[in-house]
C-alpha cells in the first residue's frame, strides 16, 4: 500500500444524475483533490458507513472524474458531515472510537449549537463589549426582561441555520410586532401583550432556543449588512483569516444569509461607503481581530479539533463592531471561484492544516 500522506473528508455521498455527489461541498471537494495533488498528497472522500465498514474504498478525483477505488488509512479526516442526526448518532460515536484506536486525528469534531458558544466566549472577559446580551429561551420571564430593556430583541433555534425560523420583535408604541424568517420572506404580526406574544412563540418553536439583544445594524439602501469572516487553523493556537465577504440582505428579509436571499458584497466597498479609506481600513482590522480571536477561544475551549471557523460580525450605528453568530461548518458558497480550474484559498488553507498535523504526527 501506497505509504504518502492521506487525508480524507467524511460527509454525505449521494447520486446525482446517475453519477456520485457530495452535496454543497462537491466543487470544493475537487479543489481539496486537486491542491492536494500539488503537495504529492492521496485525497479522498468517505461517508460515515464508507468509513466504519472498512471497505478500504474511498472516491478518487482521477482522470477528471470521481471513482471508487480502494485507499489507505487515512492520517488526517475532515469532518464535513451536514446533519446534526448523524453527529449524535450511534454510528458516530463508534467512528469517535475507531478513530482513538487508529491514532487518526479528525478535525472540527462536531457542530457547536449557538448556546455553547455563547458561554465559551463569554468565559473570556475581553470579548464582551462584542457579545449581544444573549440567555437560553425558558419562560415568560426571560421574554419580559429583554422586551423591557431592548427595543429589538431576536430569539434563534439553538441549532438552527442558514437564518432560517429566527424570531424578530421590536417593542412598540402600539404592541409587539413579531417577524420571522420563512423559506421564502418575513412573515409579520402584532401582539398586544407579552403574554400573547409568548404563547405565538411557544407554539412555533420547536426546539430549544437562545434570546438575544438585537444590534441596529448598519445599513446600505435601508438593507441590514453582515460579514462572513472565514478563519482557517495554521497550527496549534495560530489562526488567519483566509477571506472576507460583507452580506446585504435581501429587501424582505431581517437576516442577510445567502439562503434567505442575501447578497455578497465585496466587504472593502462597504466599508469605504461608510467610512473615509482609513477609518474604513482600522474597522476592517478589528473585525478580523475580532474573528480570530473568537476562532483561538472556541478551539480551546470545545472539546475536540477544530481547523475552520466561519464567524458572523456586524458594526452598529455607533460603528461598534459585535459578534452574530459562528458557523462550525461554514458554507463553501460564500466564496464561490470564477473559474472551475481557480482553487480559493479557504481550500489551500484546509490541506495545508492537514500536512501541518501530519507533520506534528512524524
Amino acid at each position: 500500500m501506497n505509504q504518502l500522506p492521506t487525508v480524507a473528508v467524511l460527509t454525505e455521498i449521494f447520486y446525482k444524475d446517475s453519477c456520485i455527489h457530495f452535496g454543497s461541498i462537491h466543487d470544493f471537494c475537487e479543489e481539496l483533490a486537486n491542491y492536494s495533488m500539488q503537495h504529492q498528497l492521496i485525497f479522498y472522500v468517505t461517508s460515515l458507513s464508507m468509513y466504519l465498514e472498512n471497505e478500504k474504498n474511498g472516491y478518487r478525483w482521477i482522470d477528471g472524474e470521481w471513482k471508487k477505488t480502494e485507499v489507505p488509512p487515512a492520517n488526517v479526516i475532515y469532518n464535513r458531515l451536514h446533519s446534526r442526526k448523524a453527529e449524535h448518532s450511534y454510528l458516530f460515536e463508534q467512528l469517535i472510537e475507531k478513530l482513538k484506536d487508529e491514532n487518526v486525528l479528525m478535525f472540527n469534531h462536531r457542530f457547536l449549537h449557538k448556546w455553547e458558544v455563547h458561554q465559551y466566549l463569554a468565559n473570556h472577559s475581553y470579548l464582551h463589549p462584542y457579545l449581544p446580551k444573549t440567555e437560553l429561551f425558558r419562560n415568560k420571564q426571560t421574554l419580559d426582561s429583554f422586551v423591557e430593556r431592548f427595543p429589538v430583541v431576536f430569539i434563534k433555534p439553538i441549532h438552527g441555520s442558514q437564518g432560517r425560523h429566527i424570531f424578530r420583535i421590536e417593542n412598540k408604541e402600539t404592541g409587539f410586532l413579531l417577524d420571522y424568517s420563512t423559506s421564502m420572506k418575513d412573515a409579520t404580526q402584532q401582539y398586544a401583550s407579552t403574554s400573547e406574544l409568548f404563547t405565538a412563540l411557544k407554539e412555533r418553536l420547536k426546539s430549544a432556543a437562545i434570546i438575544q439583544q438585537g444590534i441596529d445594524m448598519q445599513t446600505i439602501d435601508g438593507r441590514p449588512i453582515d460579514f462572513r469572516l472565514l478563519c482557517h487553523r495554521v497550527h496549534d493556537s495560530e489562526w488567519r483569516v483566509t477571506s472576507a465577504i460583507a452580506r446585504m440582505a435581501n429587501q424582505e428579509q431581517f437576516v442577510a444569509n445567502l439562503a434567505r436571499g442575501g447578497e455578497i458584497v465585496p466587504i472593502d466597498n462597504v466599508l469605504q461607503q461608510w467610512y473615509e479609506r482609513r477609518k474604513a481600513f482600522q474597522q476592517k482590522m478589528l473585525l478580523k481581530d475580532i474573528a480570530i480571536e473568537v476562532s483561538t477561544v472556541l478551539a480551546s475551549e470545545a472539546e475536540g479539533l477544530y481547523g475552520e471557523f466561519g464567524i458572523d460580525l456586524a458594526i452598529d450605528r455607533e460603528h461598534k463592531p459585535w459578534i452574530i453568530e459562528v458557523n462550525t461548518k461554514p458554507s463553501k458558497q460564500t466564496d464561490m471561484s470564477i473559474s472551475k480550474r481557480f482553487i480559493r484559498p479557504s481550500a489551500k488553507a484546509i490541506i495545508d492544516y492537514c500536512l501541518s498535523l501530519i507533520d506534528e504526527k512524524e
